[in-house]
């Protein structure tokens, strides 16, 4: 066998070699990531309520607005609250007042933003009646659904990042927060909270706001041979880029 038969021999293996190291990598990849079958963007929604029945007499907001606690949502002409006040009760409850002209005020309870209103003005509202809705500020969270095996569900780990996917293919880096669990025929219905600081209301360009959907990429925990490999290989070349 000559040197150039011999070289282009070694050549061969060399190049079998990493073919197969990479595809061994990449099915090691695919294997250590769950994608959601369904998954949004979800608040915690605060109702608003009128304590009162009465008419609606102003409502300087508008759906989107961004409010803070004790901004005014709703300004209430109420006949019951004035005759309960003439007899000396007519307490209101937290985030409500009574202005100068005996009228009653409905505020924010929380910063956040007004997702829904119901009453409009010089509209009828009985007590108790729900105005409208805000957004608690700060309380975007992911709800992801997936299908995993026993095997797959048994590496879902907190510690393990969760890469969202906007419509638009940008992503935001989040972490479990909460797994809720059903068993369907053998397989774990899983459903995971995912929060991220990345979640911020009205960031994306308008595009991270309850019920976008998304795509939720979430990261098995994976102590294989070759994911322990891989890992040092990136450590070591990460350093050297510094």
């Amino acid at each position: 066998m000559t040197w150039a038969s011999r070289l282009r021999l070694l050549f061969g293996v060399v190049l079998v070699l990493v073919l197969a190291a990479l595809a061994t990598y990449k099915l090691n990849e695919n294997r250590g990531r769950a994608t959601s079958t369904s998954a949004q963007i979800v608040g915690q929604e605060i109702a608003v309520g009128a304590p009162y029945a009465g008419i609606v007499l102003d409502r300087p907001v508008k759906v989107g607005d961004q409010v803070h606690k004790g901004d005014t949502l709703f300004t209430i002409d109420s006949a019951t609250l004035s005759q309960a006040r003439a007899q000396g009760a007519g307490q209101v409850p937290e985030a409500t007042v009574v202005d100068k002209a005996g009228h009653l005020v409905v505020q924010a309870a929380e910063d956040g933003t007004v997702t829904q209103l119901q009453a409009q003005p010089g509209s009828f509202v009985q007590a108790g009646g729900q105005l409208g809705t805000v957004q608690r500020a700060g309380s975007l969270t992911v709800e992801a659904q997936y299908t995993l095996t026993p095997k797959e569900y048994a590496r879902v780990s907190r510690q393990e990042p969760v890469t969202i996917v906007l419509p638009d293919q940008r992503t935001v880096v989040g972490s479990v927060d909460q797994v809720r669990v059903t068993t369907v025929n053998g397989k774990a219905q899983a459903v995971v909270d995912v929060t991220s600081p990345g979640l911020a209301s009205g960031g994306g360009d308008g595009m991270v706001t309850a019920g976008t959907p998304v795509v939720a990429q979430l990261q098995l925990r994976n102590d294989g041979v070759v994911t322990t490999v891989a890992d040092k290989v990136r450590t070591y070349v990460q350093g050297l880029i510094g």
